[in-house]
């Protein structure tokens, strides 16, 4: 019986132990983001100047190398819902952005790498979901849409984007994936990763 009294002793002082013991923090902190976007990531991905140009850089599998800073790759907030980055071109009548180095990846298409004739204006694109409440890292998402690009004939076409990544507020960067459907001009899907910073990057 002595044995049974002893390992009864034994798995009581266990639970003891167990409940005195700090939550895991997987507990403090759930695989999921919370739903709440961010507003304090806009603040650090964005400024509120005119032609405002974040550090944004695409991983070219080609070359094996990031290219350099994608040029002219304005961002704004959305007007119609403040908790999105946007890409356009707000201070110049009938121009664009260069979004995601789409006004290259499609020059074939557009016949250029003009963004004035691209004329890529995306009003909601990023949105931030903290990792839990008061966080400075989380989850980036990125809205699921049909961009529209002009051809130097003025006609258009559109390509699908959408892509998630992670971004820390504490180092100003973003690491992301942008997944292009091109099937609206007869390709399949493209996927890039990206990294996009408040400040310039050394990547290669």
């Amino acid at each position: 019986m002595k044995p049974y009294i002893t390992l009864l002793f034994g798995l009581l002082l266990f639970s003891a132990c167990k409940k005195n013991e700090p939550a895991a923090k997987a507990d403090l902190y759930p695989d999921e983001p919370i739903s709440t976007p961010s507003s304090s990531a806009i603040g650090v991905f964005h400024q509120p100047t005119s032609y405002y140009n974040p550090f944004i850089y695409r991983y070219d599998p080609d070359t094996k190398a990031w290219t350099r800073r994608i040029a002219s790759h304005f961002s704004t907030v959305s007007q119609a819902d403040p908790n999105f980055i946007g890409f356009g071109n707000p201070y110049i009548e009938n121009s664009g952005a260069a979004m995601f180095d789409m006004v290259n990846l499609y020059a074939s298409e557009t016949g250029g790498t003009n963004i004035k004739n691209a004329k890529i204006n995306v009003d909601q694109v990023m949105q931030f979901f903290p990792d839990y409440e008061g966080s400075k890292t989380g989850i980036m998402k990125i809205k699921t849409q049909e961009v529209t690009i002009t051809r130097y004939d003025k006609t258009t076409f559109t390509i699908g984007i959408s892509g998630s990544g992670t971004y820390d507020e504490n180092t100003k960067i973003i690491d992301f994936k942008v997944t292009f459907d091109e099937r609206n001009i007869g390709g399949s899907t493209r996927t890039f990763d990206y990294k996009m910073s408040a400040a310039a990057l050394s990547l290669n």
